[in-house]
Protein backbone atom coordinates (compact mmCIF):
# COMPACT_ATOMS: atom_id res chain seq x y z
CA UNK A 1 0.00 0.00 0.00
CA UNK A 2 3.19 2.35 0.83
CA UNK A 3 4.36 2.01 -2.71
CA UNK A 4 0.89 2.61 -4.20
CA UNK A 5 0.43 6.18 -1.95
CA UNK A 6 4.04 6.79 -2.91
CA UNK A 7 3.45 6.90 -6.87
CA UNK A 8 0.55 8.48 -6.05
CA UNK A 9 1.80 11.19 -4.36
CA UNK A 10 4.89 11.57 -7.36
CA UNK A 11 2.12 11.92 -9.41
CA UNK A 12 0.61 14.76 -7.77
CA UNK A 13 3.49 16.99 -7.34
CA UNK A 14 3.95 16.83 -10.91
CA UNK A 15 7.60 14.66 -11.36
CA UNK A 16 5.80 11.93 -13.03
CA UNK A 17 6.87 8.71 -10.85
CA UNK A 18 10.24 7.42 -11.05
CA UNK A 19 12.40 7.46 -13.71
CA UNK A 20 13.39 4.52 -15.76
CA UNK A 21 17.36 4.49 -15.85
CA UNK A 22 18.24 7.77 -14.35
CA UNK A 23 22.06 7.70 -14.65
CA UNK A 24 21.72 6.76 -18.11
CA UNK A 25 18.97 9.57 -18.61
CA UNK A 26 21.25 12.17 -17.18
CA UNK A 27 24.51 11.07 -18.69
CA UNK A 28 22.84 11.67 -22.53
CA UNK A 29 21.00 14.77 -21.30
CA UNK A 30 18.09 13.33 -21.00
CA UNK A 31 17.35 10.20 -23.26
CA UNK A 32 18.46 6.78 -23.52
CA UNK A 33 21.66 5.33 -24.92
CA UNK A 34 20.04 3.33 -27.11
CA UNK A 35 18.56 6.73 -29.10
CA UNK A 36 21.91 8.48 -29.18
CA UNK A 37 22.90 9.16 -33.06
CA UNK A 38 26.02 11.36 -32.03
CA UNK A 39 26.85 13.14 -29.02
CA UNK A 40 29.83 15.73 -28.38
CA UNK A 41 31.67 15.66 -24.68
CA UNK A 42 32.37 19.26 -22.72
CA UNK A 43 36.15 19.16 -23.98
CA UNK A 44 34.87 19.32 -27.40
CA UNK A 45 32.13 21.48 -27.96
CA UNK A 46 34.26 24.18 -29.37
CA UNK A 47 36.00 22.60 -31.86
CA UNK A 48 34.82 23.56 -35.29
CA UNK A 49 35.11 20.34 -36.81
CA UNK A 50 33.50 17.97 -34.24
CA UNK A 51 30.94 20.49 -35.18
CA UNK A 52 31.54 20.32 -38.46
CA UNK A 53 30.76 16.23 -38.26
CA UNK A 54 27.63 16.91 -36.25
CA UNK A 55 25.70 18.73 -38.77
CA UNK A 56 26.59 15.72 -41.39
CA UNK A 57 25.24 13.44 -39.03
CA UNK A 58 22.19 16.03 -38.89
CA UNK A 59 21.71 16.18 -42.12
CA UNK A 60 21.69 11.93 -42.58
CA UNK A 61 19.24 11.64 -39.52
CA UNK A 62 16.61 14.15 -40.31
CA UNK A 63 13.97 12.82 -37.84
CA UNK A 64 16.02 13.48 -34.64
CA UNK A 65 16.41 16.23 -31.83
CA UNK A 66 19.38 18.38 -30.64
CA UNK A 67 19.77 18.25 -27.26
CA UNK A 68 21.71 21.46 -25.82
CA UNK A 69 23.62 22.11 -22.19
CA UNK A 70 24.17 25.56 -22.21
CA UNK A 71 26.33 25.22 -19.23
CA UNK A 72 28.37 22.51 -20.77
CA UNK A 73 28.94 24.17 -24.35
CA UNK A 74 29.81 27.64 -23.36
CA UNK A 75 29.31 30.49 -25.67
CA UNK A 76 29.33 27.78 -28.27
CA UNK A 77 25.75 26.89 -27.65
CA UNK A 78 24.55 29.38 -30.23
CA UNK A 79 26.52 27.70 -32.66
CA UNK A 80 24.58 24.21 -31.94
CA UNK A 81 21.07 26.13 -32.09
CA UNK A 82 21.89 27.86 -35.11
CA UNK A 83 22.94 24.59 -36.56
CA UNK A 84 19.77 23.11 -35.76
CA UNK A 85 17.72 25.82 -37.09
CA UNK A 86 19.57 25.62 -40.50
CA UNK A 87 18.94 21.62 -40.65
CA UNK A 88 14.98 22.11 -39.84
CA UNK A 89 15.73 19.78 -36.44
CA UNK A 90 13.80 20.27 -33.21
CA UNK A 91 16.33 21.28 -30.57
CA UNK A 92 15.78 21.55 -26.83
CA UNK A 93 18.16 24.16 -24.54
CA UNK A 94 18.56 22.67 -21.23
CA UNK A 95 20.40 24.98 -18.23
CA UNK A 96 21.28 23.80 -14.99
CA UNK A 97 20.58 20.27 -15.99
CA UNK A 98 21.60 17.96 -13.16
CA UNK A 99 25.08 16.53 -14.38
CA UNK A 100 25.80 13.16 -13.75
CA UNK A 101 28.53 11.99 -11.60
CA UNK A 102 30.01 9.36 -13.79
CA UNK A 103 32.24 11.33 -15.61
CA UNK A 104 34.56 14.48 -15.61
CA UNK A 105 33.70 15.30 -19.29
CA UNK A 106 30.20 14.89 -19.68
CA UNK A 107 27.95 15.32 -22.63
CA UNK A 108 27.16 18.99 -23.75
CA UNK A 109 24.80 18.05 -26.58
CA UNK A 110 23.77 14.94 -27.99
CA UNK A 111 21.33 14.17 -31.38
CA UNK A 112 18.86 11.76 -30.45
CA UNK A 113 16.41 9.71 -32.36
CA UNK A 114 12.68 9.18 -30.88
CA UNK A 115 13.33 5.37 -30.65
CA UNK A 116 16.30 2.56 -30.41
CA UNK A 117 18.65 3.59 -33.22
CA UNK A 118 21.68 1.74 -31.12
CA UNK A 119 24.53 3.64 -32.87
CA UNK A 120 27.99 1.63 -32.09
CA UNK A 121 29.82 4.52 -32.28
CA UNK A 122 28.28 7.98 -31.01
CA UNK A 123 31.38 9.97 -29.79
CA UNK A 124 32.57 13.15 -32.06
Amino acid sequence: MDDVNSRLEQGQQGNGGPKINPDEQRLYLGTFRERVVAAVKESKADDSQVQEELKARMQNWPNTTLLIDQDACGDAYINYLQMAVSTNHPYTLLSDFERTTQTSDPYAVVLAAKSAVNQESIDL
